[in-house]
């Protein structure tokens, strides 16, 4: 199939697949001289799990660890539990941020007729 074909097979751009396959986690097929590249069947799922790997918040280069790991259950294990840590400690700096900026808002009245807001000058110290 062609990269276009390909492309909506999957649900992505030509421009994502050919990003792929410059940072090479897709290979890209010979062009014929008469032709258009010829894309196999197996793209498809090659495709489908470099999004779905994106989609539990791996990285490229984590994909391109996960080749690497021959799908070994141990190492997958460990990989996912470190990224499910990562994962964790990033909610965890988000609700402090989220309390913050919650804590902000209730110091600042909509209201407000002052032309320079107090809270943003606070947030210069």
């Amino acid at each position: 199939m062609t990269i276009g074909k390909l492309a909506n097979a999957v649900g992505i751009s030509v421009e994502t697949i050919r990003f792929y396959q410059r940072q090479g986690l897709v290979t890209q097929p010979e062009k014929p001289l008469n032709g258009f590249r010829q894309y196999p069947a197996s793209t498809i799922s090659r495709l489908k799990f470099i999004i779905n790997a994106k989609g539990l918040g791996f990285t490229l280069n984590e994909i391109r660890s996960l080749d690497d790991l021959s799908y070994g259950c141990r190492a997958f294990h460990n990989m996912a539990t470190s990224k499910l840590d990562d994962i964790r400690n990033e909610i965890s700096h988000l609700q402090a941020i989220e309390k913050k900026l919650m804590n902000i808002i209730d110091c600042c009245s909509p209201d407000c007729k002052e032309e320079r807001c107090a809270v943003i000058e606070k947030m210069h110290y």
